[in-house]
Protein backbone atom coordinates (compact mmCIF):
# COMPACT_ATOMS: atom_id res chain seq x y z
CA UNK A 1 0.00 0.00 0.00
CA UNK A 2 1.41 3.73 -0.97
CA UNK A 3 1.58 6.38 1.30
CA UNK A 4 -0.27 9.27 0.95
CA UNK A 5 0.24 12.22 3.14
CA UNK A 6 -3.16 13.57 4.49
CA UNK A 7 -2.55 17.39 2.38
CA UNK A 8 -0.30 18.37 -0.37
CA UNK A 9 0.05 22.13 -1.20
CA UNK A 10 0.83 23.15 -4.72
CA UNK A 11 1.76 27.11 -5.44
CA UNK A 12 1.34 28.16 -9.57
CA UNK A 13 2.55 31.40 -10.65
CA UNK A 14 3.46 32.55 -13.99
CA UNK A 15 7.56 32.65 -14.53
CA UNK A 16 8.21 35.84 -15.50
CA UNK A 17 6.51 37.20 -12.44
CA UNK A 18 9.28 38.06 -9.91
CA UNK A 19 7.34 38.29 -6.74
CA UNK A 20 5.97 35.38 -7.33
CA UNK A 21 9.22 33.11 -6.22
CA UNK A 22 9.42 35.26 -2.66
CA UNK A 23 5.21 34.77 -2.24
CA UNK A 24 6.30 30.59 -2.63
CA UNK A 25 9.06 31.04 -0.49
CA UNK A 26 7.14 32.54 2.29
CA UNK A 27 3.85 30.15 2.44
CA UNK A 28 6.60 27.21 2.15
CA UNK A 29 8.33 28.80 5.35
CA UNK A 30 4.62 28.75 6.62
CA UNK A 31 3.22 25.22 5.61
CA UNK A 32 6.27 23.23 5.85
CA UNK A 33 9.67 24.68 7.53
CA UNK A 34 11.28 27.34 7.58
CA UNK A 35 14.44 26.45 5.81
CA UNK A 36 16.81 28.38 8.17
CA UNK A 37 15.72 27.04 11.09
CA UNK A 38 15.47 23.54 10.92
CA UNK A 39 15.37 22.25 14.20
CA UNK A 40 12.61 24.23 14.75
CA UNK A 41 8.50 22.49 15.02
CA UNK A 42 6.78 23.03 12.00
CA UNK A 43 3.59 22.29 10.39
CA UNK A 44 5.68 19.79 7.75
CA UNK A 45 2.69 20.06 4.85
CA UNK A 46 4.53 19.29 1.52
CA UNK A 47 4.66 22.11 -0.44
CA UNK A 48 5.32 21.81 -4.11
CA UNK A 49 6.21 24.93 -7.01
CA UNK A 50 4.96 24.64 -9.87
CA UNK A 51 6.25 28.09 -12.33
CA UNK A 52 9.03 26.73 -14.66
CA UNK A 53 7.79 25.14 -17.80
CA UNK A 54 8.18 21.33 -18.17
CA UNK A 55 10.72 19.94 -20.84
CA UNK A 56 8.49 19.88 -24.19
CA UNK A 57 5.69 21.81 -23.20
CA UNK A 58 5.12 25.33 -22.30
CA UNK A 59 2.87 24.35 -19.26
CA UNK A 60 4.39 23.46 -15.73
CA UNK A 61 4.52 19.72 -15.08
CA UNK A 62 1.07 18.49 -13.89
CA UNK A 63 -0.15 17.75 -10.82
CA UNK A 64 -0.60 14.09 -9.37
CA UNK A 65 -4.17 14.74 -6.78
CA UNK A 66 -3.38 10.82 -6.26
CA UNK A 67 -0.57 11.45 -3.92
CA UNK A 68 -2.33 12.74 -1.11
CA UNK A 69 -5.85 12.73 0.44
CA UNK A 70 -5.94 16.33 -0.05
CA UNK A 71 -4.93 18.49 -2.33
CA UNK A 72 -4.91 22.40 -2.32
CA UNK A 73 -3.67 24.39 -5.06
CA UNK A 74 -2.56 28.25 -4.60
CA UNK A 75 -2.79 30.22 -7.85
CA UNK A 76 -1.06 33.53 -8.38
CA UNK A 77 -3.02 35.11 -10.99
CA UNK A 78 -0.79 38.70 -12.17
CA UNK A 79 -1.40 39.93 -15.04
CA UNK A 80 1.59 38.10 -17.26
CA UNK A 81 -0.69 34.86 -15.99
CA UNK A 82 -4.14 35.83 -17.31
CA UNK A 83 -1.96 37.05 -20.86
CA UNK A 84 -0.32 33.61 -21.33
CA UNK A 85 -2.84 31.16 -22.98
CA UNK A 86 -0.85 28.26 -22.15
CA UNK A 87 -0.71 28.87 -17.97
CA UNK A 88 -4.39 29.84 -18.53
CA UNK A 89 -5.21 26.10 -19.90
CA UNK A 90 -3.32 24.87 -17.20
CA UNK A 91 -5.46 26.53 -14.88
CA UNK A 92 -8.47 25.44 -16.37
CA UNK A 93 -7.20 21.43 -16.24
CA UNK A 94 -6.37 22.15 -12.39
CA UNK A 95 -10.11 23.79 -11.72
CA UNK A 96 -11.59 20.49 -13.76
CA UNK A 97 -9.40 18.38 -11.50
CA UNK A 98 -10.53 20.36 -8.64
CA UNK A 99 -14.92 20.19 -9.46
CA UNK A 100 -14.16 16.40 -9.45
CA UNK A 101 -13.69 16.14 -5.97
CA UNK A 102 -14.56 19.15 -4.07
CA UNK A 103 -14.64 18.03 -0.69
CA UNK A 104 -10.94 16.99 -1.48
CA UNK A 105 -9.34 19.25 -3.53
CA UNK A 106 -9.77 23.28 -3.52
CA UNK A 107 -7.84 25.55 -5.57
CA UNK A 108 -7.32 28.93 -4.07
CA UNK A 109 -6.55 32.03 -6.34
CA UNK A 110 -5.08 35.21 -5.36
CA UNK A 111 -5.70 37.96 -7.18
CA UNK A 112 -2.44 39.64 -7.51
CA UNK A 113 -3.44 41.95 -10.61
CA UNK A 114 -6.89 44.08 -10.40
CA UNK A 115 -7.91 41.91 -13.84
CA UNK A 116 -7.25 38.56 -11.97
CA UNK A 117 -11.03 37.31 -12.14
CA UNK A 118 -10.59 37.29 -16.02
CA UNK A 119 -7.99 34.35 -15.75
CA UNK A 120 -10.25 31.82 -16.32
CA UNK A 121 -14.57 31.55 -17.09
CA UNK A 122 -13.76 28.36 -14.96
CA UNK A 123 -12.53 30.70 -11.92
CA UNK A 124 -14.93 33.17 -12.59
CA UNK A 125 -17.63 31.79 -9.60
CA UNK A 126 -14.62 31.49 -6.97
CA UNK A 127 -14.45 34.03 -4.56
CA UNK A 128 -10.81 35.46 -5.11
CA UNK A 129 -8.20 36.00 -2.29
CA UNK A 130 -7.54 39.82 -2.96
CA UNK A 131 -4.17 41.57 -2.39
CA UNK A 132 -5.46 45.27 -1.75
CA UNK A 133 -1.93 46.32 -0.18
CA UNK A 134 1.01 44.92 -2.74
CA UNK A 135 3.43 46.25 0.37
CA UNK A 136 1.18 43.88 2.72
CA UNK A 137 0.21 41.32 0.50
CA UNK A 138 2.69 38.56 2.64
CA UNK A 139 -0.19 39.24 5.18
CA UNK A 140 -2.90 39.72 3.35
CA UNK A 141 -2.05 35.80 1.50
CA UNK A 142 -1.34 34.05 4.97
CA UNK A 143 -4.48 34.29 7.02
CA UNK A 144 -7.28 33.54 4.41
CA UNK A 145 -4.72 30.78 3.18
CA UNK A 146 -4.14 29.06 6.70
CA UNK A 147 -8.14 29.51 7.52
CA UNK A 148 -9.27 27.62 4.18
CA UNK A 149 -6.41 24.86 4.77
CA UNK A 150 -8.08 24.25 8.01
CA UNK A 151 -11.39 23.86 6.35
CA UNK A 152 -10.52 21.93 3.97
CA UNK A 153 -8.94 19.02 6.30
CA UNK A 154 -11.94 19.51 8.13
CA UNK A 155 -13.89 18.31 5.17
CA UNK A 156 -16.31 21.71 5.22
CA UNK A 157 -17.63 23.41 3.05
CA UNK A 158 -15.19 26.95 2.29
CA UNK A 159 -16.01 29.70 4.36
CA UNK A 160 -17.03 32.29 1.61
CA UNK A 161 -19.97 29.21 0.43
CA UNK A 162 -21.44 29.37 3.35
CA UNK A 163 -24.77 31.92 3.60
CA UNK A 164 -26.22 32.81 6.66
CA UNK A 165 -28.84 30.33 6.26
CA UNK A 166 -26.34 27.53 5.74
CA UNK A 167 -26.61 24.61 8.67
CA UNK A 168 -23.00 24.08 8.77
CA UNK A 169 -20.68 24.70 11.97
CA UNK A 170 -18.58 27.06 11.81
CA UNK A 171 -15.10 25.95 10.32
CA UNK A 172 -12.92 28.16 13.31
CA UNK A 173 -14.52 28.57 16.00
CA UNK A 174 -12.04 30.84 18.30
CA UNK A 175 -12.83 30.22 22.37
CA UNK A 176 -11.80 33.79 23.78
CA UNK A 177 -11.12 32.43 27.30
CA UNK A 178 -10.32 35.19 29.84
CA UNK A 179 -10.50 37.32 32.86
CA UNK A 180 -13.65 39.90 33.65
CA UNK A 181 -11.54 41.07 36.75
CA UNK A 182 -8.91 43.07 35.43
CA UNK A 183 -8.87 45.09 32.49
CA UNK A 184 -7.79 42.24 30.17
CA UNK A 185 -11.65 41.84 29.89
CA UNK A 186 -11.07 45.26 26.99
CA UNK A 187 -8.49 43.29 25.37
CA UNK A 188 -10.59 40.18 24.94
CA UNK A 189 -13.32 42.07 23.83
CA UNK A 190 -11.64 44.01 21.28
CA UNK A 191 -10.13 40.98 20.15
CA UNK A 192 -13.38 39.45 19.49
CA UNK A 193 -14.78 42.46 17.87
CA UNK A 194 -12.23 42.74 15.59
CA UNK A 195 -12.23 38.85 14.66
CA UNK A 196 -16.40 39.60 13.83
CA UNK A 197 -15.55 42.53 11.69
CA UNK A 198 -12.51 42.00 9.71
CA UNK A 199 -12.76 37.95 9.37
CA UNK A 200 -14.60 35.14 8.68
CA UNK A 201 -13.73 33.47 11.84
CA UNK A 202 -16.34 32.71 14.89
CA UNK A 203 -16.13 33.30 18.13
CA UNK A 204 -17.31 31.94 21.61
CA UNK A 205 -17.26 35.02 23.90
CA UNK A 206 -18.11 33.05 27.67
CA UNK A 207 -21.47 33.93 28.78
CA UNK A 208 -22.87 36.22 25.53
CA UNK A 209 -22.68 33.25 23.87
CA UNK A 210 -24.81 30.79 26.27
CA UNK A 211 -28.78 30.93 25.93
CA UNK A 212 -30.94 32.12 28.82
CA UNK A 213 -31.91 28.76 30.67
CA UNK A 214 -28.68 26.67 29.54
CA UNK A 215 -26.09 25.01 31.74
CA UNK A 216 -23.58 27.36 31.52
CA UNK A 217 -20.41 24.62 32.93
CA UNK A 218 -21.78 22.59 29.71
CA UNK A 219 -22.21 25.18 27.43
CA UNK A 220 -18.40 26.86 28.51
CA UNK A 221 -17.28 22.62 27.93
CA UNK A 222 -19.15 21.67 25.08
CA UNK A 223 -17.59 24.84 23.40
CA UNK A 224 -14.33 24.32 24.47
CA UNK A 225 -13.94 20.82 22.46
CA UNK A 226 -15.23 22.40 19.77
CA UNK A 227 -12.66 25.36 19.33
CA UNK A 228 -9.01 27.03 19.37
CA UNK A 229 -8.85 27.79 22.77
CA UNK A 230 -7.29 31.24 23.07
CA UNK A 231 -5.72 32.08 26.33
CA UNK A 232 -5.80 35.96 27.58
CA UNK A 233 -3.39 35.25 30.52
CA UNK A 234 -3.68 38.46 32.66
CA UNK A 235 -2.81 39.51 35.78
CA UNK A 236 -6.30 37.51 37.75
CA UNK A 237 -6.71 34.67 34.88
CA UNK A 238 -5.04 31.82 37.31
CA UNK A 239 -7.22 33.13 40.34
CA UNK A 240 -10.81 32.16 38.62
CA UNK A 241 -12.15 28.85 38.61
CA UNK A 242 -13.99 28.65 35.34
CA UNK A 243 -10.79 30.02 33.40
CA UNK A 244 -8.97 26.98 35.05
CA UNK A 245 -11.78 24.78 33.76
CA UNK A 246 -11.70 26.28 30.49
CA UNK A 247 -8.03 25.34 29.48
CA UNK A 248 -8.13 21.58 31.72
CA UNK A 249 -11.53 20.77 28.94
CA UNK A 250 -9.49 21.97 25.86
CA UNK A 251 -6.73 20.22 26.84
CA UNK A 252 -8.90 16.74 27.86
CA UNK A 253 -10.07 17.28 23.78
CA UNK A 254 -6.65 18.06 22.53
CA UNK A 255 -8.00 21.09 21.40
CA UNK A 256 -5.35 23.97 19.71
CA UNK A 257 -4.43 26.56 22.67
CA UNK A 258 -2.48 29.81 22.14
CA UNK A 259 -1.57 31.83 25.18
CA UNK A 260 -1.71 35.43 25.07
CA UNK A 261 0.42 36.91 27.75
CA UNK A 262 -1.09 40.58 28.96
CA UNK A 263 -0.03 39.90 32.37
CA UNK A 264 0.25 43.62 33.27
CA UNK A 265 2.09 43.57 36.46
CA UNK A 266 2.06 40.28 38.40
CA UNK A 267 0.51 36.62 38.67
CA UNK A 268 0.37 35.88 42.08
CA UNK A 269 -0.01 32.21 40.98
CA UNK A 270 1.03 31.03 37.35
CA UNK A 271 -1.97 28.03 36.07
CA UNK A 272 0.51 25.13 35.72
CA UNK A 273 -1.50 23.40 32.93
CA UNK A 274 -0.75 26.05 30.44
CA UNK A 275 2.39 25.06 29.75
CA UNK A 276 3.57 23.52 26.85
CA UNK A 277 1.53 25.53 23.83
CA UNK A 278 2.69 28.23 22.13
CA UNK A 279 2.39 31.87 23.69
CA UNK A 280 2.42 35.44 22.07
CA UNK A 281 3.22 38.43 23.87
CA UNK A 282 0.05 41.14 23.33
CA UNK A 283 1.30 44.13 22.30
CA UNK A 284 -0.01 47.35 20.30
CA UNK A 285 -3.46 44.76 19.48
CA UNK A 286 -1.34 43.03 17.52
CA UNK A 287 -4.55 40.78 17.05
CA UNK A 288 -3.84 39.60 13.28
CA UNK A 289 -0.59 38.07 14.49
CA UNK A 290 -2.56 36.18 17.22
CA UNK A 291 -5.10 35.36 14.77
CA UNK A 292 -2.29 33.66 12.50
CA UNK A 293 -0.64 32.04 15.03
CA UNK A 294 -3.88 30.22 16.28
CA UNK A 295 -4.48 29.19 12.83
CA UNK A 296 -0.99 27.50 12.50
CA UNK A 297 -1.95 25.35 15.44
CA UNK A 298 -5.37 24.08 13.99
CA UNK A 299 -3.65 23.58 11.09
CA UNK A 300 -0.68 21.67 12.89
CA UNK A 301 -3.20 19.86 14.82
CA UNK A 302 -5.15 18.69 12.35
CA UNK A 303 -2.18 17.74 9.81
CA UNK A 304 -0.12 16.17 12.74
CA UNK A 305 -3.14 13.98 13.72
CA UNK A 306 -3.72 12.86 9.73
CA UNK A 307 -0.33 12.25 9.28
CA UNK A 308 0.68 10.23 12.32
CA UNK A 309 -2.71 8.38 11.79
CA UNK A 310 -1.31 7.20 8.23
CA UNK A 311 2.18 6.41 9.58
CA UNK A 312 0.90 3.93 12.02
CA UNK A 313 -1.51 2.36 9.17
CA UNK A 314 1.28 2.52 7.19
CA UNK A 315 3.42 0.75 9.03
CA UNK A 316 0.97 -1.91 10.57
CA UNK A 317 1.70 -0.28 14.19
CA UNK A 318 -1.57 0.05 17.04
CA UNK A 319 -0.64 3.60 18.73
CA UNK A 320 -2.22 3.79 22.38
CA UNK A 321 -2.02 7.64 21.94
CA UNK A 322 -1.25 9.75 19.12
CA UNK A 323 -0.85 13.32 20.28
CA UNK A 324 -0.69 16.27 18.63
CA UNK A 325 1.46 18.09 21.13
CA UNK A 326 4.84 17.07 23.25
CA UNK A 327 4.12 15.02 26.03
CA UNK A 328 3.60 16.13 29.39
CA UNK A 329 2.37 14.82 32.95
CA UNK A 330 -0.91 15.83 32.18
CA UNK A 331 -1.46 13.07 29.34
CA UNK A 332 -0.96 10.59 31.95
CA UNK A 333 -4.23 10.85 33.12
CA UNK A 334 -5.63 9.72 30.10
CA UNK A 335 -3.42 7.14 29.66
CA UNK A 336 -4.09 5.59 32.61
CA UNK A 337 -7.88 5.65 32.24
CA UNK A 338 -7.48 3.85 28.94
CA UNK A 339 -5.07 1.38 30.44
CA UNK A 340 -3.15 -1.61 28.99
CA UNK A 341 -4.93 -5.08 27.58
CA UNK A 342 -3.21 -8.39 28.97
CA UNK A 343 -1.10 -8.75 25.90
CA UNK A 344 0.75 -5.47 25.72
CA UNK A 345 4.22 -5.06 26.80
CA UNK A 346 4.19 -1.62 26.63
CA UNK A 347 1.80 1.47 25.60
CA UNK A 348 3.33 3.57 22.74
CA UNK A 349 2.67 6.72 22.32
CA UNK A 350 3.29 9.00 19.46
CA UNK A 351 4.31 12.64 19.28
CA UNK A 352 4.97 15.22 16.33
CA UNK A 353 8.63 16.07 16.00
CA UNK A 354 11.14 17.06 17.38
CA UNK A 355 11.98 14.65 20.11
CA UNK A 356 12.00 15.81 23.57
CA UNK A 357 15.25 16.90 26.03
CA UNK A 358 16.50 13.62 27.78
CA UNK A 359 15.44 15.96 30.95
CA UNK A 360 11.76 15.38 29.94
CA UNK A 361 11.75 11.90 29.28
CA UNK A 362 13.29 11.07 32.28
CA UNK A 363 10.30 12.96 34.49
CA UNK A 364 7.92 11.04 32.46
CA UNK A 365 10.08 7.56 32.90
CA UNK A 366 10.21 8.51 36.67
CA UNK A 367 6.30 8.46 36.83
CA UNK A 368 5.45 5.29 34.56
CA UNK A 369 8.12 3.11 32.42
CA UNK A 370 5.20 1.24 30.83
CA UNK A 371 5.02 3.64 28.50
CA UNK A 372 7.10 4.46 25.16
CA UNK A 373 7.09 8.32 23.81
CA UNK A 374 8.76 8.09 20.42
CA UNK A 375 8.05 10.54 17.46
CA UNK A 376 7.90 9.94 13.72
CA UNK A 377 11.28 10.14 12.74
CA UNK A 378 12.23 7.22 14.40
CA UNK A 379 8.83 5.08 14.26
CA UNK A 380 10.38 2.79 11.78
CA UNK A 381 13.09 1.63 14.88
CA UNK A 382 10.65 -0.08 16.51
CA UNK A 383 9.69 -2.58 13.75
CA UNK A 384 10.26 -6.11 13.78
Amino acid sequence: MSFKTPLSVFIVWHPDYAEGKLIADFLYSVLCRDSSKPLMRSIGIPVYFRSIRATNTSQPIDINFRESEFTAVIALIDDKFILDSEFRTYIDKISDECNNAKDKRRIYPIAISENAHNVSSKLSEINFIPVKEIDNQYTEIKSPILHELCRLLMNMKKATDETESNSTPPPVKLFISHSKHDESKNDAIAFRDFINSKTQLKTFFDANDIDYGSNFGEKIKKAAHESALVVFQSDSYAEREWCRIEVLEAKKAGCPIVIVNAVQNKEQRAFPYLGNFPSIRFKDKNFLQIIDLTLEQVLFNRYTIKFIDSLTDQYGIKANRILSTSPELFNFIQLKKDGLSEDEKFGLVIYPDPPLGSEEMEILNDLDNNFVFITPLVLPTILK
